[in-house]
């Protein structure tokens, strides 16, 4: 969802105006408000029987220059029955899981996304230059990036994801408190007694934070941050922020492990296979080394143009008027 609303935003400065059409939960459906954005609601999830006469003949009588589809729901089949010669289809992808992509551009923003053989059919933006980075986090950026992070860590930001199914939240503060209970520790996700004692534990100050709408001023705040394998890896790296990911699946292992031998991040591993001594191990060499944190972020500078969103959103206005 962060990924549309980035590059609905930036569509916007161009004067293209956006409506999300989707199965969306409670949580979705305040994001978009919160954006601004107009949502229709599907009677059915993407790539199910009624969903693709939705999707295909617009909503609620509208009519739309191009569709654009985020979903790992999506195959060829599904993009080829939207598919028609007066609609443009944009794919939002990350792993080149299809064999094919029956559409006018592929926008993949991942660090691999030049190396994954996508054929020359569609318009092809591929790679960080690309990245989807939400408005409130362009407009920050120079202030995030001139900030002082050479030193020790002082205010650590532990942001898994939109949901940390393994616990890794807990996970993490009962490993850093054992060396690192001087931290101002911000967390993000659903407070419990467990981990509300354990943040406890740590410098004055330590709180968790409810789910954010971006992490523009958390960002700006921390030192550091301990991350999901997902998107906000990405995000740290392009505010400057030096970032430990730990993933969540092996998807998400494959992209960090790659992200990391780019430099731009210090990975974990992956949650399932990492046990407490080696993943407290890679804690206090991330912590520890002021030397690695800055590698990461002088990387991360010369990797993120200031707005890759505004160039994702120019290159798709540019392909669709073909």
């Amino acid at each position: 969802m962060s990924r549309c609303i980035a590059l609905a935003e930036a569509l916007r400065l161009s004067g293209v105006e956006s409506t999300f059409a989707g199965k969306f939960d409670a949580a979705a459906q305040d994001q978009l408000a919160a954006a601004g954005f107009n949502s229709v609601p599907l009677s059915f999830r993407v790539n199910s029987d009624a969903d693709d006469t939705e999707v295909a003949g617009g909503t609620s009588g509208d009519t739309f220059d191009f569709t654009i589809i985020d979903s790992y729901r999506a195959d060829e089949d599904y993009l080829l029955q939207i598919k028609s010669p007066d609609r443009k289809i944009v794919v939002i992808d990350d792993f080149r899981k299809l064999n094919s992509y029956p559409c006018d551009v592929v926008l993949n923003f991942t660090w691999d996304a030049p190396k994954l053989g996508y054929q020359d059919d569609p318009v092809l933006l591929l790679g960080p230059e690309y990245f989807l980075a939400r408005r409130r986090l362009v407009d920050a950026r120079g202030r995030s990036i001139l900030r002082d992070r050479q030193g020790e860590v002082r205010n650590l930001l532990i942001a898994i994801g939109g949901s940390d199914p393994k616990g890794l939240t807990g996970r993490l503060l009962k490993l850093l408190r054992q060396q690192h209970a001087g931290l101002c520790v911000h967390a993000i996700g659903t407070e419990n007694d467990e981990a509300a004692t354990l943040l406890g534990e740590f410098d004055e100050g330590s709180r968790f934070l409810p789910r954010q709408p971006d992490l523009s001023e958390p960002l700006l705040w921390a030192d550091a941050a301990l991350t999901g394998g997902g998107l906000i890896k990405y995000e740290c790296a392009y505010m400057g922020v030096p970032a430990a990911a730990i993933a969540q699946n092996e998807g998400q292992d494959s992209e960090s492990q790659s992200f990391a031998r780019a430099g731009l991040v210090h990975d974990l591993g992956l949650a399932d296979q990492v046990d407490d001594e080696r993943l407290s191990q890679s804690l206090e060499k991330f912590l520890s080394d002021a030397n690695l944190r800055a590698s990461l972020v002088a990387r991360a500078r010369e990797t993120f143009p200031s707005d890759p969103a505004a160039n994702a959103a120019d290159a798709i206005l540019e392909a669709v008027k073909r």
